[in-house]
This record gives C-alpha cells, structure tokens and sequence, in this order.
C-alpha cells in the first residue's frame, strides 16, 4: 500500500509496512485527539456548571487523586494481560465517560455527574499510559523501534495542535457538549483499530513472582540510567507548561493571536523533529537526550530574555526550536528505556 505512494520517504515506507504500527499509529493519534479535546471541554463543562474556583479545584483533584491512585494496579495490569486489549478497552472507557459527562448537561445532579465522569476519564488515563507505552516496543520490529517513536511523535503532536483548534469554535457554537460528544466518537473510532492490533512478537508476561511493585523498585533502584531517563520523559513537559503560560505576560504583545503563536511554536517544533527522525535511521545513544536536554533549557532561556528584549516573533522562534529538543529529548528517553527495560516489566516502569 504505502509504495503507491510517491515522495513518502523510504523510512516512512518501511516503517507503514508493518500492519500492527498502521493500527497502533492510527489509534494513538485519534486517541490522542480526543483526549486532548476531552480535557479541555470537561473543564469548561465545570466552569460553565459552577462557575468560580471551589468546583474547577474539585474538578483537577478528582482527575489527579484517581490517576494516583490507579497508577500501581494499572502498571501490574500492564505486565499480566495484552497490552493492546487493555490499550483498546481504554479508549472504550474514555468515549463513555464524554458521554458521561454530556449527561450532567440534564441531570439534577449535573456537578456530580461531571465528577463522576472525570474520574471515569482519569481512571481510563491511568490503565491506558503503562499499556500504551508499553505496548510502543511491540508494535513494529526491533530495528524500527526509534523509527516507530519518532512517527508516533510527530502524529500525537498533530492532534495536540489541533485539538483546541476544533473544540474552541465548536464549544462557542454548540456549547460544551459538543466537543464532548465529539471526543466519543473519536475515541470509539480509535478503539476500532486497537482491537485489531496483534503484536509482532509475544510479549513474556510476568510471573507471579515478579508481579509486584517491590520488584520494579529494585530494578530501578540498580539501574540509575532507567531512573535518569524516565525523569527526562516528565520533567520537559511540566517546565514547557509553566513557560507557555508565563511567558505572554512577559511580551509586549498581549492579544489572543500572540498568545496562539506561542501556544503553537513548540507543537510546530516537535512535529517538524518528529516526522523528521522518523525518515533517518537513528538509533538510541545516551549522548541524544544529554545533548537536547541542553538544547531544550537553551531554547527556554533564550525565550525568555526573548520575551523582555525582542518581543512575540523571537519568542515564537526560541519555542519552536525547544519544540524540537524537547521532542528530540523525550523520544530518545523512551527508547532507551524501551531498549533497556525488560519487556515483562515494562507496565510497571513505565506508569512510574
């Protein structure tokens, strides 16, 4: 199928060969999309629900306390059944709980209802990371592994540029159910995939003896580079976070269009790397994620003296280029510790 298609890169070519990656690339960037669409219309459905902080700070400690407290069984879950049924019934779980969530709209009980559907939300979120990650190094052959991350990348970043681009016009002309019931649809649409995939390899599920937390503790405990590298895949999201809100208020330029740019450079940036990585034939080395972590906290320092000297545009540039790092930095991270953790333990380290 992908050699009619002409300029596709040989990369690309070889990679969309692979019927389980098709699926699992399908599924991972629909989902993707949905997700991000379902966050931010459950949020507005608080706000438009109960308006002041009391109900939207209710909101965020449902959504966080669950994912916490999911987290250990979901990584256990991930190590003894298919990763790719779990993965499935995932998206499943999130497209019932926007339908959920459309209910508070004409319940008598409507912030209970939108409570409840969050936490359904966030406990599909919690089953569904470790799985999902997982199931990355299962998708295609050893030799596609950074390949496969790198074009995964590039998709999930389409969908979270995208996303707000669909669910603001679409909540301010139809109100907050209908980004809501468009995420349903997404999702649903992304289990259809998800159900079809077949790893390329079986997978060895832990046994009884190693199905406990302890076990991965003690892994992590002797193996420093695993710990450095799952830092590294959290730790440039929340620093990017914090910028992105930050830095609008910093700038000279204050209107919704500036604000757009600064919010879209570093999604631009990692789609570019993204797709870019995914034409070469790179494989993992510790030096790529030393070398873009530097590169990631000098392109958000410069952003930020960018932001009192310059003004919007150099801002925009800083960010796309930490875009890039940043990527570059957490898709290095996952193939390393795809490459070094054993795939029987995988769920555990992985929801870590």
């Amino acid at each position: 199928m992908t050699r009619r298609i002409p300029l596709l890169p040989a990369g690309y070519r070889q990679l969309l060969s692979f019927r389980p990656y098709r699926l699992y690339f399908a599924s991972s960037t629909l989902g993707a999309f949905a997700s991000a669409v379902q966050f931010l219309a459950q949020g507005w459905l608080i706000v438009a629900l109960a308006p002041g902080a009391t109900a939207l700070i209710a909101y965020l400690v449902v959504r966080l306390g669950v994912k916490s407290l999911l987290a250990v069984p979901a990584g256990l879950l991930a190590d003894r059944l298919p990763r790719s049924q779990i993965y499935a019934w995932m998206r499943v779980l999130a497209g019932v709980s926007s339908l959920v969530a459309v209910g508070a709209l004409v319940s008598p009980y409507p912030i209970a209802v939108a409570l409840i559907a969050t936490a359904i939300a966030a406990a599909s979120h919690a089953f569904d990371l470790p799985a999902h990650r997982a199931l990355q190094g299962e998708v295609q052959p050893s030799e596609h592994l950074e390949r496969g991350l790198s074009f995964g990348s590039g998709g999930f970043h389409i969908a979270a540029l995208l996303a707000p681009i669909v669910a603001f016009p679409l909540a301010s002309w139809a109100g907050a159910g209908a980004p809501l019931m468009l995420s349903a649809l997404v999702f649903f649409a992304a289990a259809v995939p998800a159900f079809a995939i077949t790893p390329t390899r079986l997978v060895r599920l832990a046994s009884r003896a190693h199905e406990d937390v302890s076990s991965a503790l003690r892994y992590l405990a002797g193996t420093p580079a695993v710990v450095a590298l799952l830092i590294a895949t959290t730790l440039p999201s929340l620093v990017d976070k914090a910028v992105v809100i930050a830095l609008p208020s910093t700038s000279s330029a204050g209107d919704h269009s500036a604000f757009g740019l600064v919010l879209a450079a570093p999604e631009l940036g990692a789609i570019t790397i993204g797709f870019v990585m995914a034409a070469l034939n790179w494989r993992f080395a510790p030096w790529i994620p030393i070398v873009s972590a530097g590169g990631y906290a000098a392109g958000v320092v410069a952003a930020s003296f960018a932001g009192f000297a310059v003004g919007i545009e150099m801002i925009a540039i800083a960010l796309f280029l930490a875009g890039c790092a940043k990527t570059t930095l957490i898709t290095s991270s996952f193939a390393g510790i795809q490459r070094l953790v054993p795939a029987e333990m995988r769920g555990r380290i992985m929801t870590i």
